[in-house]
């Protein structure tokens, strides 16, 4: 995102500007609420995972419309979305217990975020997303504050990961 919006001034877009900026501020204050809670209650409430997804497709999709290669990032952010939605929900069925309902509906949303910047950016999304969740676990199970079978929060990694993306 820095270069989107250090493109933006650059280039005097104050209308892509003022849009991802809206968008940043959507994910982060969805972010730090849905990592709060998934740590605490071991959930992500539907409210702020569907709020993340509206978010970004309203501010993200606004500012499609106000650069040179508008569709071609409206469909790769469209594409991201239902992307990393779709990995996850087949987690999810193929592992009943590991992967929760919640998850996936929030992987639609950070796909929107990161598939708007590309579908590099999206993959590097989801792989420091599970990278950041296995080194948690594993220094847990390390540590002896987890076992193989202790049910750990998924979301905040998921959250990391895209957050580390749209910052660098």
């Amino acid at each position: 995102m820095p270069s989107v919006l250090a493109q933006a001034v650059r280039e005097g877009n104050w209308l892509l500007l003022v849009a991802v900026m809206a968008g940043l501020l959507v994910f982060a204050v969805c972010a730090v609420t849905l990592t709060v809670t998934d740590l605490r209650e071991h959930r992500l409430p539907n409210q702020w995972t569907g709020g993340l997804a509206a978010g970004g497709a309203l501010t993200l999709g606004l500012g499609c419309l106000v650069v040179d290669a508008g569709w071609s990032r409206f469909w790769s952010m469209l594409g991201g979305g239902v992307a990393y939605l779709a990995l996850l929900l087949v987690l999810h069925l193929l592992s009943r217990t590991g992967m929760g309902m919640g998850d996936v509906k929030l992987a639609g949303g950070l796909g929107l975020y990161a598939g708007w910047l590309g579908w590099d950016h999206l993959l590097a999304a989801v792989l420091l997303g599970f990278m950041a969740g296995g080194v948690v676990a594993l220094a847990l199970v390390i540590s002896r504050r987890a076992t193989g079978s202790t049910h750990l929060p998924f979301g905040p990694a998921m959250l990391a990961g895209t957050a580390l993306v749209l910052l660098f």
